[in-house]
């Protein structure tokens, strides 16, 4: 990793993986025991190379903008203002939703760590909340200096929990394979690997060294994949078909309660990290690009995920499945049709120039769209 570990590049990098690692992850090991481990490693190599694809495109978007703006503001630039409102729905609906995604799971995990002393799981949800918020409101240079902490101690816990899961491995557990169940990981991966939401982000923590976004974007994405892998590979590997939804807690009777904490820790890092860019894209969005004032869009991306994980009825698994395939389907395509117009009507000229063909173009619109067709027709793809 030499070149990318100096300077503002390892934050931007470490704001790119802190992004995609989020809830996603552990939605993985169970989408393996459902489908099939190699299933979910195809799945997994499949997308690394498209959002990276797709992450270079958004890149090389703001690169050929002179105007700052988040994904909303490029549709609005390029396509006008209806397909700008509709992908704004599409933004705010999307972000909510993992930011729900990521209480939901997070507050099970704090529960985990504390052994139950605050009580209901409603309480952990509001006491996430709270210190998720806190660091929100400190803004984009908390941020940096937090993803860069983050990134560290993420990596050392999937590598802790490797180390203590190959004793405990049984290798007849990657064998399993699931043909009616091959479309479960569909979603999932696609919402464990999005992180275009980083992207404007990545560029301003970068400031004047753009020239180093490509190689920072291409890191940024690679590095949740491997961590991905060995993630799936140290929990299915040891609990096979009887993988919790969470992959966490299933691993209480194999690998005992130290294990199950270092993996709950390990869970609110993760958590922590993705929930705090979402929000912060979340609130430029609305400032950006909605008009909203910024201190009403800091307060309604503050109070906004307390409402809903406080009011939810849907289960973990479902939301990401849902989000990750129709609303992170929907972004790529824009992000795409975005990218095709920049090329021909941008004001700058960019610190890169992607290499892709026209096919290679429409096949990744026909793959997205595919996946939204078909998780609409059928309420979601783990059916």
């Amino acid at each position: 990793m030499k070149g990318i570990i100096f300077g503002n590049e390892r934050y931007g990098v470490a704001t790119l993986v802190g992004t995609i690692i989020g809830a996603g992850i552990f939605g993985l090991p169970y989408a393996a025991s459902r489908a099939g481990f190699f299933t979910q490693l195809f799945y997994l190599g499949i997308f690394v190379v498209v959002f990276m694809v797709v992450h270079l495109m958004f890149g090389e978007i703001i690169l050929r903008t002179t105007e700052r703006h988040r994904l909303a503001g490029y549709v609005g630039m390029y396509f006008g203002e209806a397909a700008k409102k509709f992908i704004e729905l599409i933004t705010v609906a999307g972000v909510l939703g993992g930011m729900l995604a990521y209480l939901l799971v997070g507050g099970l995990f704090l529960k985990t760590l504390t052994g139950g002393m605050f009580g209901a799981l409603e309480q952990y949800y509001i006491i996430l909340w709270a210190l998720l918020s806190f660091v929100l409101f400190s803004g984009l240079k908390m941020v940096e200096r937090t993803e860069a902490i983050m990134l560290f101690f993420i990596v050392a816990i999937i590598a802790l929990l490797f180390v203590v899961s190959i004793p405990r491995v049984d290798t007849g557990n990657f064998f399993f394979s699931s043909p009616e169940n091959f479309f479960f990981p569909y979603g999932i991966t696609m919402f464990a690997l999005s992180g275009a939401a980083a992207i404007p982000l990545v560029r301003d923590v970068l400031k004047k060294e753009e020239r180093t976004m490509k190689k920072t974007i291409i890191w940024g994405t690679l590095i949740p994949a491997l961590l991905y892998a060995l993630f799936i590979f140290s929990v299915v590997g040891v609990t096979g078909e009887k993988t919790s939804e969470d992959a966490l807690t299933g691993l209480n009777g194999a690998l005992g309660m130290p294990a199950v904490f270092i993996g709950a820790l390990f869970g609110l890092l993760v958590i922590a990290t993705s929930y705090i860019v979402f929000g912060l894209y979340l609130k430029d969005t609305l400032w950006y690009d909605f008009n909203v004032h910024r201190k009403a869009a800091l307060w309604f991306v503050l109070a906004a995920p307390l409402a809903l994980v406080l009011f939810q009825s849907v289960g973990f698994i479902e939301i990401i499945s849902f989000l990750g395939a129709v609303f992170g389907g929907t972004e790529a395509i824009f992000i795409i049709l975005v990218f095709k117009k920049a090329r021909k009507h941008g004001n700058r000229v960019p610190e890169y120039t992607l290499k892709i063909s026209p096919a290679a173009i429409y096949f990744f619109v026909a793959f997205f769209t595919a996946g939204i067709i078909y998780t609409l027709i059928n309420g979601k793809l783990n059916l």
